[in-house]
Protein backbone atom coordinates (compact mmCIF):
# COMPACT_ATOMS: atom_id res chain seq x y z
CA UNK A 1 0.00 0.00 0.00
CA UNK A 2 1.48 3.27 -0.64
CA UNK A 3 1.01 6.06 2.11
CA UNK A 4 2.46 8.86 0.32
CA UNK A 5 -0.12 11.71 0.42
CA UNK A 6 1.85 14.93 1.30
CA UNK A 7 5.35 15.72 2.91
CA UNK A 8 5.40 14.19 6.27
CA UNK A 9 6.63 16.78 8.98
CA UNK A 10 5.04 19.11 11.37
CA UNK A 11 0.93 18.84 11.53
CA UNK A 12 0.23 19.66 7.81
CA UNK A 13 0.83 18.03 4.50
CA UNK A 14 -2.26 15.60 3.89
CA UNK A 15 -4.32 16.90 7.05
CA UNK A 16 -3.86 20.22 5.99
CA UNK A 17 -5.20 19.71 2.01
CA UNK A 18 -8.12 17.39 3.35
CA UNK A 19 -9.09 19.73 6.10
CA UNK A 20 -8.30 23.26 4.43
CA UNK A 21 -11.24 23.71 2.04
CA UNK A 22 -13.51 23.47 5.12
CA UNK A 23 -11.80 25.44 6.86
CA UNK A 24 -11.50 28.37 4.67
CA UNK A 25 -14.84 28.49 3.88
CA UNK A 26 -16.25 28.19 7.01
CA UNK A 27 -16.73 32.03 7.73
CA UNK A 28 -18.92 32.34 4.66
CA UNK A 29 -21.14 29.67 5.18
CA UNK A 30 -21.75 30.52 8.38
CA UNK A 31 -23.20 33.84 7.71
CA UNK A 32 -25.05 32.32 4.86
CA UNK A 33 -26.65 29.92 7.27
CA UNK A 34 -27.80 32.19 9.78
CA UNK A 35 -27.35 35.44 7.70
CA UNK A 36 -25.10 37.02 10.28
CA UNK A 37 -21.09 36.27 12.45
CA UNK A 38 -22.07 34.03 15.16
CA UNK A 39 -21.13 35.96 18.56
CA UNK A 40 -19.54 32.64 20.08
CA UNK A 41 -16.23 32.95 22.56
CA UNK A 42 -13.87 30.44 23.21
CA UNK A 43 -13.82 29.36 26.89
CA UNK A 44 -11.93 31.60 28.91
CA UNK A 45 -8.89 30.84 31.28
CA UNK A 46 -9.91 31.79 34.87
CA UNK A 47 -7.80 34.15 36.33
CA UNK A 48 -5.43 33.11 39.76
CA UNK A 49 -6.77 35.02 42.56
CA UNK A 50 -3.85 34.82 44.53
CA UNK A 51 -0.35 32.83 43.99
CA UNK A 52 1.20 31.17 46.23
CA UNK A 53 4.61 29.77 46.23
CA UNK A 54 4.19 26.68 48.17
CA UNK A 55 1.15 25.55 46.50
CA UNK A 56 1.18 26.79 43.14
CA UNK A 57 4.62 25.73 41.80
CA UNK A 58 4.32 21.96 41.85
CA UNK A 59 6.76 20.21 39.95
CA UNK A 60 9.05 17.38 38.95
CA UNK A 61 9.84 14.89 41.35
CA UNK A 62 11.48 11.59 41.19
CA UNK A 63 9.12 8.92 40.23
CA UNK A 64 11.50 5.77 40.81
CA UNK A 65 14.11 4.15 42.85
CA UNK A 66 16.11 7.73 43.51
CA UNK A 67 19.23 6.90 41.64
CA UNK A 68 17.30 7.27 37.61
CA UNK A 69 16.15 10.54 36.01
CA UNK A 70 15.04 9.38 33.12
CA UNK A 71 12.98 12.20 30.33
CA UNK A 72 11.42 11.51 27.81
CA UNK A 73 10.08 13.63 24.63
CA UNK A 74 7.41 13.29 21.77
CA UNK A 75 8.15 14.94 18.61
CA UNK A 76 5.52 16.35 16.15
CA UNK A 77 3.42 14.35 13.41
CA UNK A 78 -0.17 13.83 14.17
CA UNK A 79 -1.70 10.28 14.75
CA UNK A 80 1.92 8.50 13.22
CA UNK A 81 3.88 10.36 16.08
CA UNK A 82 1.48 9.39 18.82
CA UNK A 83 1.53 5.80 17.45
CA UNK A 84 4.68 5.78 17.75
CA UNK A 85 5.25 7.34 21.01
CA UNK A 86 2.89 4.60 22.80
CA UNK A 87 4.85 2.02 21.42
CA UNK A 88 7.91 3.46 22.88
CA UNK A 89 6.13 3.55 26.16
CA UNK A 90 4.77 0.23 25.95
CA UNK A 91 8.53 -1.05 25.45
CA UNK A 92 9.72 0.75 28.83
CA UNK A 93 6.62 -1.34 30.31
CA UNK A 94 7.81 -4.73 28.38
CA UNK A 95 11.57 -3.99 30.12
CA UNK A 96 11.41 -5.22 33.89
CA UNK A 97 14.11 -3.52 36.37
CA UNK A 98 15.02 -6.92 37.59
CA UNK A 99 15.92 -5.47 40.64
CA UNK A 100 14.36 -7.97 43.11
CA UNK A 101 10.27 -6.61 42.28
CA UNK A 102 9.64 -7.79 38.34
CA UNK A 103 6.38 -5.71 39.30
CA UNK A 104 8.03 -2.89 38.42
CA UNK A 105 9.23 -1.79 34.85
CA UNK A 106 11.21 1.10 33.15
CA UNK A 107 7.85 2.93 32.44
CA UNK A 108 7.84 3.46 36.25
CA UNK A 109 11.23 5.10 35.84
CA UNK A 110 9.71 8.18 33.94
CA UNK A 111 10.21 11.59 35.70
CA UNK A 112 9.43 13.77 32.99
CA UNK A 113 7.38 14.15 29.66
CA UNK A 114 7.95 17.00 27.18
CA UNK A 115 5.43 16.51 23.94
CA UNK A 116 4.73 18.90 21.49
CA UNK A 117 1.56 18.25 18.39
CA UNK A 118 0.67 14.58 18.00
CA UNK A 119 2.82 13.49 20.50
CA UNK A 120 0.87 15.45 23.19
CA UNK A 121 -2.48 13.21 22.59
CA UNK A 122 -0.40 10.21 24.09
CA UNK A 123 1.56 12.02 26.71
CA UNK A 124 -1.58 13.54 28.23
CA UNK A 125 -3.67 10.54 27.96
CA UNK A 126 -0.64 8.39 29.81
CA UNK A 127 0.02 11.47 32.12
CA UNK A 128 -3.87 11.50 33.39
CA UNK A 129 -4.30 8.05 33.13
CA UNK A 130 -1.19 5.79 33.92
CA UNK A 131 -1.34 1.98 32.55
CA UNK A 132 -5.22 2.17 31.80
CA UNK A 133 -3.47 4.14 28.31
CA UNK A 134 -2.21 0.61 27.34
CA UNK A 135 -6.09 -0.85 27.16
CA UNK A 136 -7.96 2.19 25.96
CA UNK A 137 -5.88 4.18 24.26
CA UNK A 138 -5.75 2.54 20.53
CA UNK A 139 -9.24 2.59 20.52
CA UNK A 140 -9.77 5.76 21.77
CA UNK A 141 -7.96 7.44 19.27
CA UNK A 142 -4.90 5.63 17.54
CA UNK A 143 -8.27 3.26 15.65
CA UNK A 144 -10.18 6.16 15.33
CA UNK A 145 -10.81 8.24 11.65
CA UNK A 146 -10.29 11.19 13.72
CA UNK A 147 -9.78 13.25 10.44
CA UNK A 148 -13.51 12.44 9.12
CA UNK A 149 -15.13 12.88 12.64
CA UNK A 150 -13.89 16.56 12.95
CA UNK A 151 -14.62 17.11 9.59
CA UNK A 152 -18.29 15.61 10.00
CA UNK A 153 -18.33 18.09 13.09
CA UNK A 154 -17.28 20.86 11.23
CA UNK A 155 -19.60 20.69 8.41
CA UNK A 156 -22.74 20.43 10.78
CA UNK A 157 -24.83 23.83 10.41
CA UNK A 158 -24.45 24.78 14.25
CA UNK A 159 -20.67 24.37 14.19
CA UNK A 160 -20.10 26.31 10.47
CA UNK A 161 -22.44 29.54 12.29
CA UNK A 162 -20.39 29.25 15.95
CA UNK A 163 -17.06 28.92 13.66
CA UNK A 164 -18.01 32.12 11.85
CA UNK A 165 -17.54 34.33 14.67
CA UNK A 166 -14.67 36.33 15.38
CA UNK A 167 -13.73 35.25 19.21
CA UNK A 168 -14.47 30.83 18.25
CA UNK A 169 -13.05 28.69 15.54
CA UNK A 170 -11.80 25.51 14.83
CA UNK A 171 -9.36 25.35 17.15
CA UNK A 172 -11.99 25.49 20.24
CA UNK A 173 -13.72 22.56 17.98
CA UNK A 174 -10.68 20.89 18.24
CA UNK A 175 -10.48 21.30 22.18
CA UNK A 176 -14.37 19.99 22.68
CA UNK A 177 -13.66 17.09 20.62
CA UNK A 178 -10.71 16.21 22.71
CA UNK A 179 -12.66 16.67 25.99
CA UNK A 180 -15.79 14.41 24.69
CA UNK A 181 -13.45 11.58 23.46
CA UNK A 182 -10.11 11.59 25.39
CA UNK A 183 -9.60 13.79 28.52
CA UNK A 184 -13.49 15.06 29.62
CA UNK A 185 -12.85 18.28 31.92
CA UNK A 186 -10.02 17.31 33.59
CA UNK A 187 -7.55 20.30 34.66
CA UNK A 188 -3.91 20.62 33.61
CA UNK A 189 -3.20 19.97 37.00
CA UNK A 190 -3.61 16.54 37.09
CA UNK A 191 -0.26 16.43 35.01
CA UNK A 192 2.08 18.33 36.75
CA UNK A 193 0.84 17.58 40.18
CA UNK A 194 3.73 15.56 41.11
CA UNK A 195 1.51 12.34 41.06
CA UNK A 196 2.98 10.03 38.61
CA UNK A 197 5.43 11.87 35.59
CA UNK A 198 5.39 15.56 35.04
CA UNK A 199 3.74 16.02 31.98
CA UNK A 200 5.01 19.34 29.90
CA UNK A 201 2.28 19.78 26.76
CA UNK A 202 4.24 22.54 24.73
CA UNK A 203 2.50 24.98 22.20
CA UNK A 204 3.75 28.07 19.89
CA UNK A 205 3.00 31.71 21.19
CA UNK A 206 1.98 32.53 17.59
CA UNK A 207 3.40 36.18 17.85
CA UNK A 208 6.01 36.06 20.11
CA UNK A 209 7.77 32.39 18.15
CA UNK A 210 8.46 31.03 21.37
CA UNK A 211 7.85 27.90 23.49
CA UNK A 212 4.41 27.93 25.65
CA UNK A 213 4.19 25.39 28.38
CA UNK A 214 1.56 24.67 30.38
CA UNK A 215 3.31 24.82 33.37
CA UNK A 216 2.43 25.82 36.62
CA UNK A 217 5.11 28.20 35.82
CA UNK A 218 3.88 29.71 32.95
CA UNK A 219 0.35 29.88 34.45
CA UNK A 220 1.54 32.15 37.12
CA UNK A 221 3.28 34.34 34.79
CA UNK A 222 -0.23 35.06 33.24
CA UNK A 223 -2.02 35.08 36.62
CA UNK A 224 -4.36 32.13 35.20
CA UNK A 225 -5.58 29.45 37.41
CA UNK A 226 -3.96 26.01 35.93
CA UNK A 227 -6.74 23.82 38.06
CA UNK A 228 -9.51 25.28 36.01
CA UNK A 229 -7.76 24.87 32.38
CA UNK A 230 -8.79 21.83 30.41
CA UNK A 231 -6.18 19.40 29.55
CA UNK A 232 -8.41 18.85 26.19
CA UNK A 233 -7.38 22.65 25.64
CA UNK A 234 -3.81 22.49 26.30
CA UNK A 235 -3.33 19.42 23.81
CA UNK A 236 -5.58 21.21 21.62
CA UNK A 237 -3.39 24.21 21.44
CA UNK A 238 -0.45 22.51 20.92
CA UNK A 239 -1.96 20.27 17.94
CA UNK A 240 -2.98 23.79 16.51
CA UNK A 241 -1.88 23.39 12.58
CA UNK A 242 -1.92 27.03 11.13
CA UNK A 243 -4.19 27.26 8.00
CA UNK A 244 -5.86 23.83 9.35
CA UNK A 245 -7.04 24.90 13.37
CA UNK A 246 -7.46 28.04 14.45
CA UNK A 247 -5.46 29.21 17.14
CA UNK A 248 -6.26 28.90 20.81
CA UNK A 249 -6.65 31.47 22.44
CA UNK A 250 -5.59 33.01 26.37
CA UNK A 251 -6.33 36.07 28.42
CA UNK A 252 -3.16 37.48 30.09
CA UNK A 253 -4.22 38.51 33.26
CA UNK A 254 -0.59 39.08 34.85
CA UNK A 255 -0.54 41.29 37.30
CA UNK A 256 -3.48 40.58 39.19
CA UNK A 257 -2.26 37.86 41.63
CA UNK A 258 0.79 39.66 43.57
CA UNK A 259 3.38 36.98 41.51
CA UNK A 260 6.54 38.06 41.62
CA UNK A 261 8.88 36.91 39.01
CA UNK A 262 12.23 34.80 40.13
CA UNK A 263 15.57 36.56 39.92
CA UNK A 264 16.61 34.88 36.30
CA UNK A 265 13.80 36.94 34.71
CA UNK A 266 14.93 40.45 36.23
CA UNK A 267 18.36 40.43 35.99
CA UNK A 268 18.40 39.77 32.16
CA UNK A 269 21.32 41.96 30.83
CA UNK A 270 20.07 42.60 27.27
CA UNK A 271 22.82 40.62 25.90
CA UNK A 272 22.51 37.74 23.40
CA UNK A 273 22.43 34.74 25.48
CA UNK A 274 20.07 32.12 25.32
CA UNK A 275 18.96 32.81 29.22
CA UNK A 276 18.12 36.88 28.17
CA UNK A 277 16.49 35.64 25.30
CA UNK A 278 13.83 33.23 27.18
CA UNK A 279 14.02 36.29 30.14
CA UNK A 280 13.13 39.04 27.48
CA UNK A 281 10.15 36.57 26.03
CA UNK A 282 8.19 36.14 29.50
CA UNK A 283 8.89 39.46 30.73
CA UNK A 284 6.78 40.59 27.59
CA UNK A 285 3.65 38.46 29.14
CA UNK A 286 4.30 40.66 32.38
CA UNK A 287 3.22 43.82 30.17
CA UNK A 288 -0.97 42.80 30.02
CA UNK A 289 -1.65 46.39 28.50
CA UNK A 290 0.67 45.64 25.43
CA UNK A 291 -0.27 41.65 25.39
CA UNK A 292 -3.52 40.94 26.73
CA UNK A 293 -4.51 38.11 24.81
CA UNK A 294 -2.23 34.43 24.26
CA UNK A 295 -2.66 33.11 20.69
CA UNK A 296 -1.29 29.44 20.69
CA UNK A 297 -0.66 27.19 17.83
CA UNK A 298 1.59 24.15 17.23
CA UNK A 299 3.86 23.47 19.33
CA UNK A 300 5.87 21.91 16.67
CA UNK A 301 6.59 25.88 15.22
CA UNK A 302 8.56 26.30 18.23
CA UNK A 303 10.45 22.97 18.24
CA UNK A 304 8.95 19.56 16.96
CA UNK A 305 11.40 17.26 19.35
CA UNK A 306 9.73 18.59 22.65
CA UNK A 307 13.37 18.89 23.50
CA UNK A 308 13.67 22.52 23.91
CA UNK A 309 11.58 22.64 27.20
CA UNK A 310 14.23 20.27 28.82
CA UNK A 311 16.92 22.83 27.53
CA UNK A 312 15.27 25.88 28.34
CA UNK A 313 14.85 24.17 32.11
CA UNK A 314 18.86 23.97 32.18
CA UNK A 315 19.58 27.18 30.41
CA UNK A 316 17.39 29.32 32.89
CA UNK A 317 18.90 27.75 36.10
CA UNK A 318 22.20 28.21 34.77
CA UNK A 319 23.24 24.43 34.20
CA UNK A 320 22.50 21.15 34.93
CA UNK A 321 23.84 21.06 38.29
CA UNK A 322 21.75 23.58 39.09
CA UNK A 323 18.84 22.39 37.38
CA UNK A 324 19.20 19.18 39.72
CA UNK A 325 19.51 20.82 42.84
CA UNK A 326 16.33 22.53 41.80
CA UNK A 327 14.33 19.48 42.29
CA UNK A 328 16.36 17.88 44.14
CA UNK A 329 17.46 15.00 42.27
CA UNK A 330 21.51 15.75 43.22
CA UNK A 331 22.25 12.08 43.88
CA UNK A 332 20.98 10.67 40.77
CA UNK A 333 23.52 8.46 38.69
CA UNK A 334 22.11 8.13 35.75
CA UNK A 335 20.43 11.04 33.75
CA UNK A 336 18.40 9.92 30.76
CA UNK A 337 16.94 11.65 27.82
CA UNK A 338 14.87 9.80 25.35
CA UNK A 339 13.39 11.72 22.55
CA UNK A 340 10.98 10.13 20.22
CA UNK A 341 10.78 11.61 16.90
CA UNK A 342 8.50 10.83 14.48
CA UNK A 343 9.09 13.54 12.01
CA UNK A 344 10.96 12.63 8.65
CA UNK A 345 11.93 14.12 4.97
CA UNK A 346 11.46 12.61 1.55
CA UNK A 347 11.96 14.38 -1.62
CA UNK A 348 8.73 15.79 -2.60
CA UNK A 349 7.46 14.98 -6.29
CA UNK A 350 7.51 18.97 -6.95
CA UNK A 351 11.24 18.32 -7.59
CA UNK A 352 10.82 16.97 -10.68
CA UNK A 353 8.91 19.13 -12.07
CA UNK A 354 9.06 22.87 -13.37
CA UNK A 355 5.62 23.59 -12.36
CA UNK A 356 4.80 25.97 -9.27
CA UNK A 357 4.04 24.11 -6.43
CA UNK A 358 0.37 24.85 -4.91
CA UNK A 359 0.05 26.77 -1.66
CA UNK A 360 0.05 24.17 0.46
CA UNK A 361 2.86 22.37 -0.89
CA UNK A 362 4.74 25.56 -0.19
CA UNK A 363 3.69 26.22 3.52
CA UNK A 364 4.52 22.67 4.53
CA UNK A 365 7.76 23.00 2.69
CA UNK A 366 8.20 26.46 4.29
CA UNK A 367 8.12 24.83 7.92
CA UNK A 368 8.74 21.40 7.85
CA UNK A 369 12.23 22.12 6.39
CA UNK A 370 13.68 24.93 8.50
CA UNK A 371 12.20 22.57 11.37
CA UNK A 372 14.37 19.46 10.22
CA UNK A 373 17.50 22.06 10.51
CA UNK A 374 16.53 23.35 14.07
CA UNK A 375 15.92 19.35 15.02
CA UNK A 376 19.27 18.83 14.39
CA UNK A 377 20.69 21.95 15.70
CA UNK A 378 19.27 21.34 19.35
CA UNK A 379 20.47 17.70 19.73
CA UNK A 380 23.85 18.90 18.42
CA UNK A 381 23.72 21.38 21.82
CA UNK A 382 22.25 18.54 23.81
CA UNK A 383 25.34 16.32 22.42
CA UNK A 384 28.40 18.41 22.57
CA UNK A 385 26.90 19.40 26.39
CA UNK A 386 27.01 16.45 28.16
CA UNK A 387 30.62 15.98 29.02
CA UNK A 388 30.68 19.51 30.04
CA UNK A 389 27.20 18.73 32.16
CA UNK A 390 29.05 15.28 33.50
CA UNK A 391 32.32 17.44 34.33
CA UNK A 392 30.37 20.36 36.27
CA UNK A 393 28.35 18.10 38.22
CA UNK A 394 31.69 15.94 39.88
CA UNK A 395 33.09 19.10 41.11
CA UNK A 396 29.70 20.89 42.55
CA UNK A 397 29.72 16.74 44.27
CA UNK A 398 33.06 16.71 45.34
CA UNK A 399 33.25 20.81 46.53
CA UNK A 400 29.99 19.69 48.47
CA UNK A 401 31.72 16.65 49.94
CA UNK A 402 29.07 14.55 48.66
CA UNK A 403 29.81 11.15 46.47
CA UNK A 404 32.84 12.31 44.30
CA UNK A 405 31.66 11.25 41.19
CA UNK A 406 29.78 11.78 38.15
CA UNK A 407 26.77 10.12 37.07
CA UNK A 408 25.97 8.68 33.85
CA UNK A 409 24.47 10.50 30.87
CA UNK A 410 22.53 9.15 28.10
CA UNK A 411 20.75 10.81 24.71
CA UNK A 412 18.99 8.04 22.95
CA UNK A 413 17.33 9.10 20.31
CA UNK A 414 14.60 6.84 18.29
CA UNK A 415 13.64 8.18 14.63
CA UNK A 416 11.48 6.33 12.21
CA UNK A 417 14.17 7.32 9.59
CA UNK A 418 16.95 4.98 11.93
CA UNK A 419 14.98 1.84 10.66
CA UNK A 420 17.55 -0.42 8.69
CA UNK A 421 15.51 -1.80 6.00
CA UNK A 422 14.85 0.71 3.32
CA UNK A 423 12.10 -0.35 1.95
CA UNK A 424 10.33 -0.60 5.40
CA UNK A 425 11.51 2.67 6.16
CA UNK A 426 10.41 4.46 3.61
CA UNK A 427 6.76 3.09 3.99
CA UNK A 428 6.58 4.23 7.19
CA UNK A 429 8.00 7.85 7.09
CA UNK A 430 5.80 7.64 3.94
CA UNK A 431 2.85 7.51 6.25
CA UNK A 432 0.90 11.15 6.57
CA UNK A 433 0.77 13.75 8.97
CA UNK A 434 -3.18 12.98 9.52
CA UNK A 435 -5.48 11.46 12.56
CA UNK A 436 -6.63 8.52 10.85
CA UNK A 437 -4.07 5.85 9.69
CA UNK A 438 -5.36 2.02 8.60
CA UNK A 439 -4.95 -0.35 11.47
CA UNK A 440 -1.96 -2.09 9.66
CA UNK A 441 -0.15 0.89 9.69
CA UNK A 442 -1.11 2.11 13.16
CA UNK A 443 0.26 -1.57 14.62
CA UNK A 444 3.58 -1.11 12.53
CA UNK A 445 4.64 2.43 14.09
CA UNK A 446 3.87 0.54 17.55
CA UNK A 447 5.90 -2.17 16.85
CA UNK A 448 8.68 0.11 15.39
CA UNK A 449 8.50 1.74 18.53
CA UNK A 450 9.04 -1.46 20.52
CA UNK A 451 11.56 -2.45 18.02
CA UNK A 452 13.41 1.14 18.05
CA UNK A 453 14.23 1.45 21.62
CA UNK A 454 15.36 -2.28 22.40
CA UNK A 455 17.89 -2.20 19.57
CA UNK A 456 19.10 1.07 20.39
CA UNK A 457 22.75 0.55 22.13
CA UNK A 458 22.53 3.37 24.27
CA UNK A 459 19.49 1.97 25.81
CA UNK A 460 20.91 -1.05 26.30
CA UNK A 461 23.77 0.81 27.72
CA UNK A 462 21.83 2.57 30.46
CA UNK A 463 19.78 -1.14 31.09
CA UNK A 464 23.48 -2.75 31.53
CA UNK A 465 23.87 0.12 34.31
CA UNK A 466 20.83 0.35 36.11
CA UNK A 467 21.25 -3.80 36.43
CA UNK A 468 17.93 -4.15 34.74
CA UNK A 469 17.09 -6.96 32.39
CA UNK A 470 18.10 -6.53 28.74
CA UNK A 471 15.13 -5.41 26.74
CA UNK A 472 13.88 -7.98 24.35
CA UNK A 473 12.10 -7.52 20.62
CA UNK A 474 8.51 -7.88 20.87
CA UNK A 475 6.88 -11.00 19.47
CA UNK A 476 3.57 -9.90 18.16
CA UNK A 477 3.28 -8.37 14.91
CA UNK A 478 7.12 -8.54 14.66
CA UNK A 479 8.83 -5.70 11.76
CA UNK A 480 11.50 -6.96 9.68
CA UNK A 481 15.07 -4.92 9.57
CA UNK A 482 15.08 -4.21 12.92
CA UNK A 483 17.59 -6.59 14.66
CA UNK A 484 19.38 -6.52 18.46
Amino acid sequence: MNYTTGRPGMESGYLMTRMLRTLLTHGLLGILLTGCASLERYPDNPPLERFDSNTSLIGLREQGNGDTLLIVTFSGGGTRAAALAYGVLEALKNTPLGKGDERRTMLDEVDMISSVSGGSITAAYFGLFGERTFTDFRGAFLERNVTAELTSILLTPTTLSRISSDTFGSGDVLDEYFSKALFGKTPVRQLVDGEGPFVQINATDLFKGGQFGFTPEQFALICSDIDQFQISRAVAASSAVPMVFAPITLTNHAGSCDYTPPAWMLSATGNNSRRDRIARTMNSYLDRDAHPYIHLVDGGLADNLGLRAVMDYIVIEGGLWKTLQRFGLQDVEHIVLLSVNATALLPSKWEQSDNTPPTTVILDAATTTPLANYNFETLEYLRNNLAVWRSEIKQHRCEAKLKCSAPELYLIELRIDDIPDPLLRKRLISVPTDFSLPLDVVNDLINAGHLLLQSNPEYQRLLQGIGAAPATASQESPIPGIHQ
